[in-house]
């Protein structure tokens, strides 16, 4: 009896120009962006994401070791940080506002795929993160999330759902558990 698995296979839906841009992007990452010392370049990380597209406010960081899947789909405000490690898998936008920290080895997540079929459809969706806002290390946005200006997530926290703007959002899942007290306005 011969199982033909061939009616599950796997659809690619992304189209070939974007697969040789993001070849090429993958090239310049390993060989350009990378390499750069931590401290010292950021002008140059920020010229190359510019270059494949990223639309990037004023006087941000982005660390070396940060990887952006299509740096077409990102877009900072002014002031905000992409901390080391972190993982911008950006099928989809994402869109981060002003005067934001997205702390290392974070995981910001806009694709996945349909598991109600065993052809594993990709799906997108995008990721808003409001201005003022901190994701702590190693936390976890799935595809389709908005946190609210100023939230604070914690540190591995799994986010699945939209949080609201001022509170502190904690967990696996994360869910806010008291608003963001401001002690003194800068």
């Amino acid at each position: 009896m011969s199982n033909d698995f061939s009616q599950y296979r796997y659809i690619d839906t992304i189209p070939k120009a974007q697969k040789i841009r993001r070849a090429l992007w993958l090239i310049v990452w390993v060989v350009l962006f990378r390499p750069t010392p931590r401290g010292l370049m950021n002008f140059w990380r920020i010229f190359l994401l510019r270059a494949f597209g990223a639309k990037i406010g004023n006087g941000c960081r982005v660390a070396p070791s940060c990887s952006v899947w299509a740096p077409w789909n990102l877009e900072m405000g002014q002031y905000s940080v992409l901390g080391d490690g972190v993982d911008c898998y950006s099928m989809d936008k994402i869109r981060i506002g002003s005067k934001v920290a997205i702390s290392q080895r974070s995981f910001l997540c806009t694709g996945t795929h349909d598991i109600s079929s065993l052809r594993r459809p990709l799906i997108t969706k995008p990721i808003s993160i409001g201005d003022h806002c901190w994701v702590a290390a190693e936390s976890m946005l799935m595809p389709g999330v908005t946190i609210g200006a100023g939230a604070v997530i914690g540190t591995r926290s799994l986010v699945s759902k939209s949080l609201p703007a001022w509170f502190v959002c904690v967990g696996h899942p994360c869910a806010p558990v008291r608003p963001r007290a401001i002690k003194e306005v800068l």
